[in-house]
């Protein structure tokens, strides 16, 4: 397989850990390219922009679950397939950790394949996607956000809180675990939204996929993130949704 690495390279750690990933998988007859930015970090050149990413077979991410969500913007861009190399702490939507590079094939080959629900929101003109999650967050420290959430015509709850997560199945194991919101099944056809830390001990809901997620914001400004990439901010509302596109996760 023709294989395309998104990596960390902001330690010596990292960088070490890159290089022995992609000596590993050449050496397992699998033809390695990266971005020129990554090239260079690890190499010092370009020697390994050997080809796009829609020319390769799979993209591999190397780090934890952060990396692995940088990797699936690349991932769903071209659409290619992913896979997860753990070399960080969690890890849990990697097929398989770092020091076990020598069993590539194997644990490749009896990876369960994930068709994986895409959120998207439009911000400003563009739409942007996510395959975990799509929070809506306080802009101040010291203030909660006054927020109003809609499930199509329906409100679920107004709560003044930390933020709101609109999440997956796929991203019910991050963010919104560790706010309290249920894990969902990947099988399971379901949008999950979860207050964080809200003055009136608001619940979770769990919602079909197809409900359209409106986030009114009753008072100043509230932040917006994509998968943690922040995309700005907004004054009144924002609507959240399945996406029809998907992304292929291996793990």
């Amino acid at each position: 397989m023709k294989l395309y690495l998104c990596a960390n390279g902001f330690t010596q750690t990292q960088i070490d850990q890159a290089k022995a990933c992609v000596k590993s998988l050449e050496e397992l007859s699998h033809p390695c390219s990266m971005s020129e930015e990554l090239s260079n970090t690890l190499y010092g050149d370009d020697s390994y922009v050997c080809f796009p990413p829609q020319d390769c077979d799979l993209i591999v991410s190397l780090g934890g679950d952060g990396a692995l969500l940088k990797a699936a913007k690349v991932a769903f861009d071209c659409g290619t397939p992913l896979f997860g190399i753990n070399a960080g702490r969690v890890g849990y939507l990697c097929g398989m950790r770092l020091d076990e590079i020598d069993s590539f094939d194997r644990k490749f080959r009896h990876a369960e394949r994930n068709i994986c629900t895409m959120l998207e929101v439009d911000f400003e003109g563009q739409t942007y996607y996510a395959l975990n999650d799509i929070v809506i967050s306080k802009t101040n420290f010291g203030k909660t956000a006054d927020l109003s959430v809609f499930a199509d015509e329906k409100q679920l709850f107004e709560v003044r809180a930390d933020a709101v997560i609109v999440s997956t199945p796929t991203g019910s194991s991050a963010y919104n675990r560790s706010a309290g919101g249920p894990l969902v099944s990947e099988k399971v056809k379901a949008l999950v939204v979860t207050p964080v830390c809200s003055n009136t001990l608001t619940p979770a809901y769990i919602v079909n996929d197809d409900a359209k997620i409106t986030v009114k914001v009753n008072h100043e400004d509230a932040g917006v993130y994509a998968d943690s990439r922040f995309l700005g901010t907004y004054p009144d509302e924002l609507t959240v949704r399945k996406s029809d596109k998907t992304i292929v996760l291996y793990k």
